[in-house]
Protein backbone atom coordinates (compact mmCIF):
# COMPACT_ATOMS: atom_id res chain seq x y z
CA UNK A 1 0.00 0.00 0.00
CA UNK A 2 2.25 2.84 -1.28
CA UNK A 3 1.47 5.55 -3.58
CA UNK A 4 2.92 9.31 -4.41
CA UNK A 5 0.18 11.81 -5.71
CA UNK A 6 -2.40 14.29 -5.54
CA UNK A 7 -4.75 13.35 -2.47
CA UNK A 8 -7.92 14.60 -1.05
CA UNK A 9 -9.98 15.29 2.19
CA UNK A 10 -12.93 13.79 3.36
CA UNK A 11 -15.41 14.64 5.51
CA UNK A 12 -15.90 12.31 7.87
CA UNK A 13 -17.56 14.38 10.47
CA UNK A 14 -20.32 15.55 8.02
CA UNK A 15 -21.75 12.15 8.79
CA UNK A 16 -23.00 13.18 12.25
CA UNK A 17 -25.70 10.55 13.55
CA UNK A 18 -25.12 8.55 10.61
CA UNK A 19 -21.68 7.16 12.01
CA UNK A 20 -23.17 5.16 14.92
CA UNK A 21 -25.52 3.31 12.48
CA UNK A 22 -22.52 2.89 9.14
CA UNK A 23 -19.25 1.53 8.50
CA UNK A 24 -16.83 1.81 5.82
CA UNK A 25 -15.99 -0.87 3.35
CA UNK A 26 -13.18 -2.28 5.95
CA UNK A 27 -16.03 -2.64 8.13
CA UNK A 28 -15.02 -1.97 11.10
CA UNK A 29 -18.15 0.78 12.92
CA UNK A 30 -17.35 4.52 12.76
CA UNK A 31 -17.80 4.48 16.57
CA UNK A 32 -14.50 2.41 16.91
CA UNK A 33 -12.22 4.82 15.30
CA UNK A 34 -11.02 8.45 15.34
CA UNK A 35 -12.63 9.52 12.49
CA UNK A 36 -10.33 12.72 12.30
CA UNK A 37 -7.61 10.51 11.68
CA UNK A 38 -8.58 7.43 8.96
CA UNK A 39 -7.70 7.60 5.09
CA UNK A 40 -9.42 5.84 2.63
CA UNK A 41 -7.52 4.23 0.02
CA UNK A 42 -8.20 3.92 -4.03
CA UNK A 43 -7.06 0.37 -4.41
CA UNK A 44 -6.94 -1.14 -0.97
CA UNK A 45 -7.47 -5.41 -1.25
CA UNK A 46 -9.75 -5.15 1.85
CA UNK A 47 -8.99 -8.93 2.39
CA UNK A 48 -5.24 -8.31 3.67
CA UNK A 49 -5.08 -4.13 4.12
CA UNK A 50 -7.73 -3.67 6.13
CA UNK A 51 -6.17 -1.81 9.49
CA UNK A 52 -2.56 -0.57 8.14
CA UNK A 53 -1.18 1.70 9.82
CA UNK A 54 0.05 4.94 6.80
CA UNK A 55 2.66 7.61 7.19
CA UNK A 56 1.62 10.47 4.99
CA UNK A 57 3.91 12.77 3.99
CA UNK A 58 4.35 16.12 1.88
CA UNK A 59 6.63 18.92 1.03
CA UNK A 60 7.25 21.71 3.76
CA UNK A 61 6.71 23.68 0.77
CA UNK A 62 3.00 22.22 1.10
CA UNK A 63 1.95 23.83 3.42
CA UNK A 64 -0.39 27.07 3.36
CA UNK A 65 0.43 29.19 6.08
CA UNK A 66 -1.74 32.33 5.19
CA UNK A 67 -4.38 30.91 3.13
CA UNK A 68 -6.21 34.52 3.21
CA UNK A 69 -3.17 35.63 1.14
CA UNK A 70 -4.16 33.17 -1.43
CA UNK A 71 -7.71 33.95 -1.49
CA UNK A 72 -8.98 30.92 0.35
CA UNK A 73 -12.41 31.05 2.45
CA UNK A 74 -11.87 31.12 5.90
CA UNK A 75 -13.57 27.46 6.31
CA UNK A 76 -11.42 25.70 4.29
CA UNK A 77 -8.03 27.09 6.19
CA UNK A 78 -6.68 25.46 9.56
CA UNK A 79 -9.91 25.16 11.48
CA UNK A 80 -10.70 23.91 14.90
CA UNK A 81 -13.41 20.69 14.69
CA UNK A 82 -15.55 20.78 18.00
CA UNK A 83 -16.88 18.33 20.10
CA UNK A 84 -19.66 17.43 18.28
CA UNK A 85 -19.55 16.09 14.24
CA UNK A 86 -21.03 18.92 12.61
CA UNK A 87 -20.09 21.76 14.40
CA UNK A 88 -16.82 23.50 14.05
CA UNK A 89 -15.15 27.16 15.24
CA UNK A 90 -12.48 29.08 13.06
CA UNK A 91 -9.10 29.19 14.74
CA UNK A 92 -8.01 32.64 15.09
CA UNK A 93 -6.07 34.63 11.94
CA UNK A 94 -2.63 34.66 13.77
CA UNK A 95 -2.84 30.84 13.89
CA UNK A 96 -2.63 30.37 10.31
CA UNK A 97 0.08 32.98 9.87
CA UNK A 98 3.06 31.02 11.70
CA UNK A 99 6.52 31.57 10.30
CA UNK A 100 8.53 28.16 9.35
CA UNK A 101 12.01 27.77 9.50
CA UNK A 102 11.67 24.95 6.11
CA UNK A 103 14.17 23.21 5.39
CA UNK A 104 14.47 21.16 2.25
CA UNK A 105 15.19 17.75 3.69
CA UNK A 106 12.39 18.04 5.80
CA UNK A 107 8.90 16.49 5.63
CA UNK A 108 5.34 16.78 7.60
CA UNK A 109 3.56 14.19 8.60
CA UNK A 110 0.63 12.32 9.70
CA UNK A 111 -0.03 9.02 10.79
CA UNK A 112 -3.39 7.13 10.01
CA UNK A 113 -5.62 4.33 9.69
CA UNK A 114 -6.50 2.46 6.34
CA UNK A 115 -10.26 1.73 6.88
CA UNK A 116 -12.14 2.31 3.53
CA UNK A 117 -11.70 1.95 -0.17
CA UNK A 118 -12.12 4.97 -2.84
CA UNK A 119 -11.20 8.55 -3.46
CA UNK A 120 -7.80 9.20 -5.68
CA UNK A 121 -4.88 8.09 -4.19
CA UNK A 122 -6.50 8.71 0.08
CA UNK A 123 -8.95 10.22 0.44
CA UNK A 124 -7.60 11.21 4.00
CA UNK A 125 -10.42 12.91 6.81
CA UNK A 126 -11.07 16.50 6.16
CA UNK A 127 -9.27 17.07 9.49
CA UNK A 128 -6.15 15.39 9.49
CA UNK A 129 -5.64 16.75 5.88
CA UNK A 130 -6.62 20.38 6.85
CA UNK A 131 -3.65 20.01 10.01
CA UNK A 132 -1.07 18.54 7.38
CA UNK A 133 -1.78 20.94 4.48
CA UNK A 134 -3.20 24.11 6.43
CA UNK A 135 -6.62 23.87 3.86
CA UNK A 136 -9.10 21.72 2.83
CA UNK A 137 -9.84 23.72 -0.55
CA UNK A 138 -7.97 21.35 -3.23
CA UNK A 139 -6.17 18.19 -3.66
CA UNK A 140 -2.21 18.41 -2.91
CA UNK A 141 0.82 16.25 -3.52
CA UNK A 142 1.87 13.63 -0.94
CA UNK A 143 3.33 10.24 -0.40
CA UNK A 144 1.77 7.21 2.04
CA UNK A 145 4.13 4.07 3.06
CA UNK A 146 2.99 1.50 5.69
CA UNK A 147 4.70 1.42 8.85
CA UNK A 148 4.52 -0.08 12.61
CA UNK A 149 1.13 -0.22 13.51
CA UNK A 150 2.39 1.37 17.02
CA UNK A 151 1.75 4.63 15.49
CA UNK A 152 -1.86 3.81 14.96
CA UNK A 153 -2.90 2.15 17.78
CA UNK A 154 -4.63 5.48 19.98
CA UNK A 155 -7.33 5.91 16.86
CA UNK A 156 -9.00 2.07 17.84
CA UNK A 157 -11.46 3.10 20.48
CA UNK A 158 -12.58 -0.31 20.95
CA UNK A 159 -13.93 -0.08 24.52
CA UNK A 160 -17.29 1.76 25.68
CA UNK A 161 -15.25 4.89 27.48
CA UNK A 162 -12.99 5.70 24.35
CA UNK A 163 -16.30 5.77 22.09
CA UNK A 164 -17.86 8.30 24.07
CA UNK A 165 -14.88 10.14 22.93
CA UNK A 166 -14.79 13.35 20.45
CA UNK A 167 -12.93 12.68 17.23
CA UNK A 168 -9.67 14.12 17.97
CA UNK A 169 -9.59 18.21 17.33
CA UNK A 170 -7.58 19.59 14.14
CA UNK A 171 -5.03 21.91 17.06
CA UNK A 172 -4.86 18.40 18.74
CA UNK A 173 -3.42 16.48 15.31
CA UNK A 174 0.26 15.67 15.46
CA UNK A 175 2.20 16.61 12.66
CA UNK A 176 5.69 15.96 12.65
CA UNK A 177 8.38 17.61 11.05
CA UNK A 178 11.79 15.33 9.85
CA UNK A 179 13.36 13.39 7.42
CA UNK A 180 11.17 11.58 4.98
CA UNK A 181 11.04 7.83 5.62
CA UNK A 182 9.64 7.17 1.98
CA UNK A 183 11.18 4.40 0.22
CA UNK A 184 12.18 5.43 -3.01
CA UNK A 185 10.45 4.96 -6.14
CA UNK A 186 7.06 5.39 -5.05
CA UNK A 187 5.05 6.27 -8.19
CA UNK A 188 1.11 7.33 -8.79
CA UNK A 189 -1.55 4.54 -7.64
CA UNK A 190 -2.35 4.79 -11.64
CA UNK A 191 0.73 3.68 -12.60
CA UNK A 192 0.80 0.83 -9.85
CA UNK A 193 -2.73 -0.82 -11.26
CA UNK A 194 -1.31 -0.57 -15.02
CA UNK A 195 1.61 -2.44 -14.06
CA UNK A 196 0.20 -5.04 -12.01
CA UNK A 197 -2.39 -5.56 -14.86
CA UNK A 198 0.53 -5.87 -17.55
CA UNK A 199 2.15 -8.24 -15.61
CA UNK A 200 -1.29 -10.49 -14.58
CA UNK A 201 -2.08 -10.34 -18.59
CA UNK A 202 1.13 -10.99 -19.75
CA UNK A 203 0.65 -14.86 -20.43
CA UNK A 204 -1.99 -13.99 -22.85
CA UNK A 205 0.35 -12.12 -24.93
Amino acid sequence: MYGSQSITPHDYQSLGTYLAASAPSCGYPYATLDISRITAVQLMDTRVECGTCLRIETSQENYITDGLAVGLPEIAMATHFAATTSQFDPLPTTSIQTTMNKRDDEVRYVYVLAVDTGGRGLDLAQVSFTALFGQSLSPMDASWFPVNAKYCEDIWRNSTKRQTQSPTAMSDIKVGVGRSQAPPGLCPIEHIARDFYIYSHAWLL
